[in-house]
């Protein structure tokens, strides 16, 4: 059951990541109608441009370390014993 527990802990994870990839893109779209504006609001722009790239790099960091523990542990009884390196195709059993 720890198995369960451990997957359980990595879907959270990707789902939060998954909630800030949309932040990220609700903060991109507040840049685009305020710079769309004639007349722009710096701060506004300077502090959703920071909130985006801050954003950024944390799923940057999060993604990063989920393809390494899936690239080093696979699910045990699960579809395959060991996954390999990114790019390389997944081997069924």
């Amino acid at each position: 059951m720890a198995t369960y527990s451990l997957a359980n802990e990595r879907l959270r994870a990707l789902e939060d990541i998954e909630r800030e990839i949309g932040a990220i893109l609700q903060n991109a779209g507040t840049v685009i109608l305020e710079l769309s504006k004639e007349k722009t609001n710096e701060r506004l722009l300077d502090r959703q441009a920071a909130a985006f790239t801050a954003s950024v790099l944390h799923v940057e960091a999060e993604l990063s370390a989920q393809i390494r523990y899936l690239t080093q542990v696979g699910v045990s009884g699960g579809c395959c014993e060991r996954t390999p390196a990114l790019g390389q195709s997944l081997s069924l059993g």
